[in-house]
């Protein structure tokens, strides 16, 4: 069978390119992929900041929701028709297994069931709600402490909402950009949420070391070291950004004030399989609402302006999905 893909061909640059997909083989599935994540993963491939791990041009996508077309010899835990989310693939760039297309091939182990419930796809991007559960889960939060979100884009956001349903003693919010203080407030009606806009230059003196928990999700080196600022004496930081260049830190820092420093980087997860049907009943419920995050949405053929927006955070980007069904 032939699909069309959406393929990074040179920094900046996308084609939509056709590859041929097999029929599944025994303990695999076909998926009939509805909408793809653009996850910041997939701008950094984009920017040209992946060429050092794989050379141009290939495919890839991560975050996919579809519909079971057709099933291998001895697949068991899903049927045909069945709406699933999609595991990351072992194999990146290799045909037939990235999501950012009309169809993907997976194992059966690497889908998700999920509910025929209404939500519009766009709003069952599972994947990175596992990341976040994951963090979460890995930061032991306990009850009243003072944690610290430095980055509230989408991911922050998604954490934000998990420490919403914390019983927190309060959670203080971190960033430059309007649009991610602006949904941090709004959930200032459901917890004890405070605001720090870090581009009107607050005095943040009297708050360092006063954090039980920090949360980095911003991926540039200031944030990063904001967050180690922010961690009380014996308290815990929770790396969960990915930052992919390499900066200066001194590590006796951590030694001298006894931090704990968490990894939550989904490779780190004990069973990151398990994050994923955690976070179904709280998408499910809406609990986690991922709805008011989702500002760019197009067709394979528009993306290009969607990964540019995305990469420059323009026109109010939080989160872009591209809709292939």
């Amino acid at each position: 069978m032939k699909a069309r893909s959406l393929w990074y061909v040179a920094p900046h640059q996308l084609e939509v390119r056709q590859v041929d997909v097999p029929d599944p083989g025994a303990h695999q599935v076909l998926v009939r992929v509805q909408v793809c994540g653009v996850c910041t993963w997939d701008l950094f491939i984009f920017s040209g900041g992946f060429q050092s791990f794989r050379e141009f041009p290939f495919y890839f996508g991560h975050e996919g929701i579809g519909i079971v077309e057709k099933l291998g010899p001895g697949v068991s835990r899903v049927a045909v028709g069945d709406r699933v989310a999609l595991r990351e693939s072992t194999m990146i760039g290799a045909e037939a297994t990235g999501h950012m297309a009309e169809y993907a091939l997976q194992s059966e182990a690497e889908v998700v069931p999920l509910p025929h419930d209404g939500k519009p796809d766009e709003c069952w991007m599972i994947e990175p709600v596992a990341c976040c559960v994951n963090a979460v889960d890995q930061a032991r939060v306990r009850s009243g402490s003072r944690v610290a979100l430095v980055g509230c884009g989408f991911m922050g956001s998604i954490i934000l909402q998990l420490l919403a349903l914390s019983p927190v003693s309060n959670v203080s919010v971190f960033d430059l950009r309007r649009e991610a203080l602006d949904y941090a407030r709004t959930l200032q009606q459901r917890a004890p949420v405070d605001i720090y806009d870090l581009a009107a230059g607050p005095d943040l003196a009297g708050l360092h070391g006063s954090f039980d928990v920090v949360i980095e999700t911003a991926a540039v080196e200031p944030a990063f070291l904001l967050a180690n600022s922010l961690v009380r004496k014996g308290g815990t930081f929770v790396v969960f950004s990915w930052q992919h260049h390499p900066f200066s830190f001194d590590f006796g820092d951590w030694h001298v004030r006894g931090i704990t420093v968490l990894n939550a980087s989904p490779a780190a997860a004990p069973d990151f399989t398990r994050c994923f049907y955690q976070s179904v009943p709280l998408i499910e419920s809406g609990r986690i609402d991922l709805a008011p995050l989702v500002t760019h949405v197009a067709r394979p053929e528009q993306a290009q302006a969607l990964y540019e927006d995305g990469l420059t955070k323009n026109n109010g980007y939080i989160k872009g999905i591209i809709r292939w069904a």
